[in-house]
């Protein structure tokens, strides 16, 4: 399905948005998927630094579905979803007890600069699991950018919100359809947009203050974003809290 002509007429009231190629930066972004199909929804920070600016994408399927039955469907999906993405795929153990010590050994491979991750208030069992799995695993040898994701439950201080062109939600919502036995029980795909356009709605007076002006886009995603050095977590401190698809992500985030 070609979803360009779509979001041409959901952006039509706003300036176009098109991908800024920067600087190629070396770095390993990591992503915590709760379930296949969540790299599609929250992985836009990830995808700018791929397109934008060379990044590798690891995508870590933290579990394949609750649904045993259906776990071996899932994984083609997911391999067929990663393949549009570029994204290399590694899936964790299913047992929970060993998930902490693959994950501390990958992250220990390869040193990501930014993981994804759900926050530990993101309502759904295995979202609030996958968070609370990544701060189990790191360590005082760990240090990196940790960038909190939402979309089950909203973020509490979440401290930038990121743009997303119009390309790249279309490569997005493509990907999120290969997801199909997802989508045929919830059009996760059709219902992006929307949630993009709120989360900027929401984003201009959480993220910036209250009373503040919306940015001029039509599309974006709030992240909580924090440092992790030697294991500890703190919020980072941005020059600003919008980052448009002007702002050089690598060289914001380079750690």
């Amino acid at each position: 399905m070609e979803f360009t002509p779509l979001l041409i007429s959901l952006s039509a009231h706003f300036p176009p948005s098109p991908f800024v190629i920067k600087y190629p930066v070396p770095m390993t972004i990591m992503i915590l998927s709760p379930h296949p199909d969540d790299e599609c929804i929250v992985g836009s920070l990830a995808l700018r630094l791929q397109k934008e600016n060379n990044a590798h994408i690891v995508n870590v399927a933290v579990t394949l579905g609750s649904n045993k039955e259906r776990q071996k469907e899932r994984l083609k999906e997911l391999e067929n979803a990663c393949d549009l993405l570029e994204m290399e795929l590694i899936v964790l153990n299913d047992d929970w007890s060993k998930k902490r010590k693959e994950l501390k050994s990958l992250i220990q491979k390869y040193q990501p600069h930014v993981i994804l991750a759900p926050h530990v208030k993101d309502r759904h069992p295995t979202h609030i699991k996958t968070g609370q799995l990544l701060k189990k695993a790191v360590d005082s040898k760990t240090n990196c950018i940790v960038a909190w994701t939402e979309f089950w439950g909203q973020l509490e201080k979440p401290n930038t919100l990121v743009e997303v062109p119009e390309e790249l939600l279309a490569l997005q919502m493509e990907a999120l359809a290969r997801h199909v036995g997802e989508v045929e029980r919830n059009p996760y795909h059709l219902r992006l947009p929307a949630w993009m356009m709120d989360n900027v709605r929401r984003g201009s007076e959480i993220v910036a203050g209250k009373g503040t002006a919306a940015p001029d886009i039509p599309f974006g995603v709030l992240y909580q974003l924090q440092t992790v050095k030697k294991g500890k977590f703190k919020d980072m401190k941005l020059e600003t809290t919008f980052l448009s698809n002007l702002a050089d992500l690598g060289e914001i985030l380079k750690f």
